[in-house]
């Protein structure tokens, strides 16, 4: 191991939390400094008698590689046509020593103005590891490339800099699902040659897309067709009163709710019976409108799901509704809003908050044209782990919908647009 180079890139990449998750797991003290915690790791990992539950060089190499998925990351989340071959995936694992360039190869060296002196042996994507989840049967492709960012010198001019920029791409034995997790870097000017679209960072994803191909074979993409359906139901169960009374006092209230919409058509000259849909849609107002003082008058009751809307947006064939609130959407003009304007419209757009009873975190999931996109709604710092709940939740509705696009002559195997 190259223990200047591993020092650089921890001092570079590896953020606080990182160290406070690995202090965690092993019952290490933690520090209050992320030098003090890098200094105490690597003593730890060259001195095994120094501290308990020391790690060996290959857990250390492990978490080295792998402590990067967590963190404020975007995850895309494709759905492959066939799934790998496992004999593939394992043959692939078998031969990771053969296959990958180790991350203690490459020298950061962020602290120099010369370009030439930085990653000078980094031009290209690399593997840099296979990690294998036995358990779970999970393998994860961990991928290193040159990427520029702009930046200032040490005496404080505008200057490009090459850095490295982090990549993990996600298999499972079980699943047609390849997740693709990046770095969202701040003043990113390119990842190995290809640039975002503004701040659209899919052609980022769609590189390490490309790239896994390599490895794992000729695969198509499935578009993620079910997805608007699926937000539809999880904003309708996250943002539900769970009040028996109000859903009672709601359904009994149809009928006359349905004549009173009558009425008023037939009073503005209008007839209900040939105009079917305006009735209807009339009625339906009324009875959100009716709903929602009910909401008001009795309040709603917290259930077990550990899921809350903050933000909604609609794209309709010419117009977009966003709907955010500071609170949740469960109540109040926000929500109603909201509920109105999913009713015959496609979300594309829906933030997430998920209560782990260890702390709440806020999601936006993103419907895309060969992935949909789960990120954190702001520069925080989230687990895998927790990104995996929300993606289990997605694939629960997903499993549901899924069947009504089984016949759709559109949904055939794609390869996203080639980025330039």
């Amino acid at each position: 191991m190259n223990w200047e180079n591993i020092e650089n890139l921890l001092d570079a990449y590896t953020q606080y939390k990182h160290y406070q998750q690995l202090f965690d797991s092993k019952g290490w003290p933690k520090k209050n400094s992320r030098e003090a915690m890098k200094d105490l790791l690597i003593k730890g990992v060259k001195d095994p008698g120094f501290i308990n539950a020391a790690m060996n060089l290959s857990e250390f190499e492990e978490w080295l590689v792998l402590h990067q998925i967590d963190g404020n990351n975007y995850t895309f989340v494709y759905s492959l046509q066939t799934k790998p071959e496992l004999e593939v995936l394992e043959d692939l694992y078998n031969r990771k020593n053969e296959i990958v360039t180790r991350i203690w190869e490459f020298n950061p060296n962020i602290s120099s103005d010369d370009d030439n002196q930085v990653l000078t042996n980094l031009n290209e994507i690399v593997l840099v590891d296979i990690h294998r989840n036995e358990e779970r049967g999970k393998y994860i492709y961990s991928f290193l490339a040159p990427c520029q960012v702009y930046g200032k010198t040490v005496s404080g001019l505008q200057k490009i800099h090459k850095k490295l920029f982090f990549a993990h791409c996600v298999l499972f034995k079980d699943s047609n699902e390849l997740r693709v997790v990046i770095n969202p870097t701040s003043h990113l000017i390119d990842v190995n040659g290809v640039e975002k679209d503004k701040g659209d960072w899919t052609p980022i994803a769609n590189t390490f897309y490309f790239k896994m191909k390599e490895f794992i074979g000729e695969h198509l993409l499935i578009a993620p067709l079910w997805l608007p359906l699926a937000l539809h139901k999880l904003a309708e169960d996250a943002s539900s009163h769970n009040n028996a009374d109000i859903t009672s006092q709601s359904v009994n209230a149809e009928d006359d709710i349905r004549e009173f919409a009558e009425a008023l058509l037939l009073k503005a000259g209008l007839d209900p019976e040939k105009d079917l849909a305006m009735t209807l849609h009339l009625a339906q107002d009324i009875q959100n409108s009716f709903e929602a003082q009910l909401i008001e008058k009795y309040g709603i009751i917290k259930g077990d799901n550990p899921f809350e809307l903050f933000k909604q947006r609609i794209d309709g064939v010419s117009h977009t509704i966003n709907v955010e609130s500071r609170e949740t959407l469960r109540g109040g003009a926000a929500a109603q809003a909201a509920r109105k304007s999913r009713q015959n419209n496609d979300i594309d757009l829906l933030g997430v908050t998920l209560n782990t009873n260890e702390r709440i975190y806020k999601f936006l999931v993103e419907q895309g044209t060969d992935a949909y996109l789960i990120r954190g709604s702001k520069n925080v710092f989230i687990e895998e782990e927790v990104v995996n709940s929300v993606i289990r939740k997605l694939n629960e509705y997903r499993d549901e919908i899924q069947p009504s696009f089984s016949s759709d002559p559109n949904n055939v195997g794609t390869d996203p647009v080639i980025a330039s």
